[in-house]
């Protein structure tokens, strides 16, 4: 009796702490957004950076009150504030199954104030320290910029220093030569 009576607990717990995988709760999953519609959670695994491009890489699932769940790929551009869409797979609630699957392509569109996808942009941007990577890459493109200025003007001035060295070691040659001929020219040699 009190075998069954454990059994049937830890299968009622189990079964009730059982979650999908396509529940999207793990802790790979950031929440940034939620309105009386949907919520947006953004995959921490995922994130991605290029200083270079100042784009970001990253996927996000909107959980939708009607029981569907969008999970789709981003690239997000910081500098004009908007997504290039990919892969988007739509799930039902409770289901590991895609109900269907849509590539986009990178289709572009700037996120609209106060709405889901600019708390994206804005969530993103802080996970991944873009304001601080970007900083760094400038500094550093400065830096190296301003280090091959100045082997640049190291070089240039190396330069002009053999040909100043080269001129005056001409016109030494020519004084000497000068200097025998008027030796010559006194003596008739």
């Amino acid at each position: 009796m009190k075998k069954g009576l454990v059994l049937a607990t830890i299968f009622a717990l189990c079964s009730t702490m059982m979650v999908s995988a396509k529940e999207f709760n793990d802790a790979r999953w950031q929440w940034f957004y939620s309105n009386s519609d949907y919520t947006g959670k953004v995959d921490l695994n995922t994130l991605s950076y290029d200083p270079e491009t100042d784009t970001a890489k990253a996927w996000a699932v909107w959980v939708r009150t009607t029981g569907i769940q969008d999970l789709i790929s981003y690239k997000i551009h910081f500098s004009n504030n908007s997504l290039d869409l990919f892969d988007r797979n739509t799930y039902v609630n409770g289901s590991d199954a895609i109900k269907r699957n849509q590539n986009f392509n990178g289709q572009n569109h700037v996120a609209a104030p106060g709405m889901g996808d600019e708390a994206l942009i804005a969530s993103v941007k802080g996970l991944i320290g873009r304001d601080a990577k970007l900083a760094d890459y400038k500094k550093q493109q400065a830096d190296e910029s301003q280090a091959r200025a100045e082997a640049k003007a190291q070089q240039e001035k190396a330069q002009q220093e053999a040909r100043i060295a080269q001129q005056k070691e001409a016109e030494r040659k020519a004084k000497h030569e000068r200097n025998r001929s008027i030796i010559r020219g006194i003596f008739g040699i």
